[in-house]
């Protein structure tokens, strides 16, 4: 296989050009390509895989699996908090964007009717609960929902999108979906079945990771396939909304960087797309342990001022950082159904 090699885009359909052969697969010995579409800029794996067994083992680990370890601290760590969603916003761009973002679009809680779509562990429909959103959280995942149920109290469904949405569409004023687009098979049909469970006028809220934040030469900056398939733009909701005929905004993040500075070295996140498998053939961690840069992230979370120091430090040091601005490593769009 050359390097210019072409194929329909998966989610555009324009044409997407081969960009990286062979980039090492989350599960030993998967190995994946990815390729590039310039239309859409939009980045995406292949071959596709089946993802389902995959997904039960990183659970069953989620604890000690570098990178999702910090999914299950937030759980722990919302029920001791006397303000969870100001905990989640401090510990992460992401539930920080979802707090702006729902601001803008709900006037009153009581009545604004709010689903959020793999809820996981249930933390954020919890933390939003606590600020007095008419929130329920659903999931495809049993196992998933039960332990929210058993943490959090019963507002959480084993439900699938697609099933659901037909079941009660027009129900909802406000569908979030944080950091799941980017593992779907097929995310404008997902796009779908959210705007079909909103009714006129209701707002969707999705955070993924932001290839527009990153240069050109960085071809997969994001989770290893298949655990994320997709690497989406600004761009490429912006196409998600036109075709769905859907207005949409994107969520500045000026205010949020300007407390908590964010530098990123390209050269790192290069490197990164060389990193080995997180799980061997049998669905055993490889390494268990959470990496060092990992922890301090959460140690420098908790100490703004380090943070600051830290930040500041790699941007005088890093060879043309990535320095955080209006846009960093997470988007959030809101798509408005007209």
């Amino acid at each position: 296989m050359e390097n210019n090699e072409i194929v329909k885009c998966l989610f555009c359909g324009s044409s997407a050009t081969l960009k990286k052969k062979g980039i090492t697969g989350y599960q030993q010995p998967d190995v994946f390509n990815i390729y590039h579409c310039p239309n859409c800029n939009t980045a995406f794996s292949l071959d596709r895989v089946e993802t389902a067994k995959m997904y039960e083992d990183i659970y069953l680990n989620g604890e000690h699996v570098p990178g999702y370890d910090r999914y299950w601290k937030y759980a722990r760590n919302v029920k001791k908090s006397r303000h969870p969603m100001a905990y989640l916003s401090k510990s992460e761009e992401t539930y920080w964007s979802v707090g702006e973002a729902i601001k803008t679009v709900v006037q009153n809680k009581k009545t604004a009717k709010i689903l959020e779509i793999g809820s996981g562990l249930g933390y954020l429909t919890y933390s939003l609960r606590s600020e007095n959103y008419n929130i329920i959280g659903i999931d495809v995942s049993d196992a998933a929902v039960q332990k929210a149920k058993e943490r959090f109290g019963d507002f959480y469904l084993h439900a699938d999108l697609f099933e659901y949405a037909q079941q009660y569409p027009a129900t909802y004023d406000v569908v979030i979906l944080t950091e799941v687009i980017e593992h779907v098979e097929n995310p404008l049909d997902f796009i779908r079945s959210i705007k079909m469970l909103l009714k006129t006028g209701g707002h969707t809220i999705i955070t993924t990771p932001n290839k527009t934040f990153y240069p050109s030469e960085i071809v997969w900056g994001t989770e290893h396939p298949p655990v994320h398939c997709w690497w989406f733009s600004e761009e490429s909701m912006n196409y998600a909304a036109k075709i769905n005929n859907m207005t949409i905004e994107f969520v500045n993040f000026k205010s949020y960087y300007k407390k908590r500075p964010l530098v990123i070295d390209p050269k790192k996140i290069v490197e990164g797309e060389s990193m080995p498998s997180t799980l061997d053939s049998k669905g055993s961690l490889i390494n268990g342990k959470t990496s060092l840069a990992a922890r301090l992230r959460f140690v420098l979370i908790e100490f703004g001022l380090i943070k600051g120091l830290y930040n500041f430090y790699k941007k005088i040091t890093v060879v043309n950082p990535m320095v955080c601005k209006d846009r960093g490593t997470i988007l959030c769009a809101i798509l408005k159904k007209v």
